[in-house]
């Protein structure tokens, strides 16, 4: 029987590095953030909506989604952050629970969705877990990953559910805020007891 794991954190904490690893594991990882870069793509139906909210503003010449452009607008105004998720959600839902079909033949299949809770997904999920590190060690590593000023990465790890209450909600936490061996070692146990059910 397949179990679907939900994968989240906060942006930052180091969700990434924990699903890259499992996925060297050979465990079929479904990427919530690639499955909405899939159906933002020239000609999707998703991109198609984000125009008729957001205007022509947010394509790029080439005619495709100019992200930087997007995220400036909503990650600014909580209200339009709100709008694009309930625009998207529809398209990006019914692409993961197509995605989650295919993989029914796996022990494990994993939704990494670093909106796991926000976008309302844990119900595809049988079982949750959380990469947490500390709030310092997130502001650092979002500044120094993506180049931000601190209002801005503010305004990013803000938009997101705390990353407390997704700990509160969590079945397995992993920590991260130390080395990467120290995290794989967390998830290597954590697979080894999943792997005994």
């Amino acid at each position: 029987m397949n179990k679907v794991i939900g994968l989240t954190g906060g942006i930052a904490t180091g969700k990434s590095a924990v699903s890259t690893f499992l996925g060297r594991k050979g465990i079929p990882i479904i990427d919530a953030d690639i499955v909405a870069h899939q159906v933002q793509e020239p000609g999707e139906n998703g991109l198609k909506a984000i125009i008729a909210e957001f205007g022509q503003e947010v394509l790029a010449p080439s005619g495709r989604l100019d992200r930087t452009r997007l995220g400036e607008i909503v990650f600014q105004h909580p209200q339009k952050l709100k709008r694009l998720v309930q625009v998207m959600d529809p398209f990006i839902r019914e692409k993961i629970i197509h995605e989650i079909d295919r993989y029914r033949d796996k022990q494990l299949t994993v939704l990494d969705a670093p909106t796991l809770f926000e976008n309302g997904y844990t119900y595809l999920t049988d079982s949750i877990v959380v990469v947490y590190c500390d709030p310092v060690t997130q502001m650092k590593r979002l500044r120094r990953r993506d180049d931000l000023t601190i209002s801005q990465a503010s305004a990013r790890i803000k938009s997101q559910w705390s990353l407390q209450t997704k700990c509160d909600l969590a079945d397995t936490i992993i920590y991260n805020s130390g080395s990467l061996e120290n995290t794989n070692m967390q998830v290597e146990d954590w697979l080894q007891q999943e792997k005994k059910y």
